[in-house]
């Protein structure tokens, strides 16, 4: 009988212990919109915390593709709540083999920035601050509206040989749940 609470003890403190260490995924750990001039815009706070075997590929040249998925949709009592706007911002993340410096391109713009750790490429690539959302004229007045965003890495940009363990490896499938926040303040 002893032998059996043990082994209870012991396996409850692994469950906790996996719980409890820090996951290498993607977090959205804020969200919110405000209306500027006629427009909402968007701040948002991403934290990525990727594997090893992810940091390594990046240090030997591979360019990482990060997604933004950004949903609008119009809250409904009954049925599905239909999208008023969808948008995904694509970000490269690569090294640059000679100067070592991390480069972070919002593919969409070309707009590129440089960095000399990766620690500030992260933190540059997780913040979003002032963008453009919707015009308030696209939103009725009457409506509910509910903002949804979140990031994955994008495995289908990797190069040829990596892609088959990418697809199937769980440090490789890092995505953040979908992060919620109300649109227009009732």
């Amino acid at each position: 009988m002893n032998t059996n609470i043990y082994r209870l003890f012991t396996l409850l403190a692994c469950l906790l212990t996996a719980h409890i260490a820090p996951a290498d995924d993607i977090e959205i750990s804020s969200a919110t919109s405000r209306l500027v001039a006629e427009a909402y815009q968007l701040d948002a706070r991403i934290e990525f915390n990727f594997d090893a075997e992810v940091l390594d590929a990046l240090e030997h040249g591979v360019s990482i593709i990060i997604d933004v998925i950004i949903l609008i949709k119009r809250e409904r009592n009954w049925l599905w709540d239909p999208k008023v706007k969808e948008e995904v911002l694509n970000f490269k993340l690569e090294q640059h083999p000679l100067s070592n410096l991390f480069l972070v391109t919002e593919l969409g713009s070309e707009n590129r920035k440089q960095f000399p750790t990766l620690e500030e490429a992260l933190d540059y690539l997780g913040a979003i601050e002032d963008r453009f959302l919707i015009n308030r004229t696209v939103l009725a007045d009457d409506e509910h509206y509910v903002g949804m965003i979140k990031a994955e890495v994008n495995t289908e940009t990797l190069p040829a040989v990596i892609r088959p363990v990418a697809t199937v490896s769980k440090k490789w499938q890092l995505d953040s749940p979908w992060f919620e926040w109300s649109i227009k303040e009732e």
